[in-house]
């Protein structure tokens, strides 16, 4: 569950300098990871905003983190363009829930094949939200793709008792039968925001 941002946040300085511990311990991608899972990602993980609950930041702050994501993906580039293993590299930016944004690459089986089994295609093709045009210049170094942002649960795999069924089914989740690793299990689904995938 995501909340905006209406409890005053103190000493901003502080929350600055917290971008750049995130970013110094996220810009070297993990290669066993890689190797191991068939992805490496980097989560926007920055306190307050994962406390508890994510909680959305002001869109100055963001601005600020977006332009550490951008590095952190063209680092990524640099290094996976090395390797021998072909790979897909996505930036994810997710609106509203910005906290969600996300770099992802992940392992495929020839070079020039992409994933896209994270997200589901937006119906309505729109550009990137107007609170990313100050960050144009790095932005228009990517081929964006419009998907929907939703929240997920699995009736199964999430282990639901019957009144959380119903509480979900009352705050407008869908519900639909889906398989999850050959197995038949009920999603329930709330489209929240939309994701823009990028690639260069």
């Amino acid at each position: 569950m995501l909340q905006t941002n209406r409890k005053k946040i103190r000493g901003w300085k502080r929350r600055k300098k917290q971008i750049n511990i995130w970013f110094n311990a996220n810009k070297v991608p993990d290669l066993d990871k890689f190797h191991s899972k068939g992805e490496d990602y980097v989560k926007v993980r920055i306190d307050p905003w994962n406390r508890l609950c994510e909680r959305i930041p002001p869109n100055w702050y963001f601005r600020l983190i977006l332009q550490k994501i951008v590095i952190i993906h063209n680092q990524w580039k640099a290094f996976y363009g090395n390797q021998t293993t072909p790979y897909d590299l996505q930036l994810w930016l997710n609106f509203p829930n910005t906290i969600r944004s996300e770099v992802v690459c992940a392992k495929v089986n020839a070079v020039g094949e992409r994933r896209e089994d994270s997200y589901r295609r937006s119906d309505i093709e729109k550009g990137l939200p107007k609170e990313f045009v100050a960050n144009n210049d790095i932005l228009n170094h990517f081929r964006w793709e419009v998907f929907d942002d939703e929240d997920i649960q699995f009736k199964k795999l999430s282990y639901l008792e019957e009144y959380e069924v119903t509480e979900l089914l009352h705050s407008g989740f869908q519900e639909e039968k889906v398989v999850v690793r050959g197995k038949e299990d009920i999603m329930y689904s709330r489209k929240v925001g939309n994701v823009w995938i990028g690639r260069q």
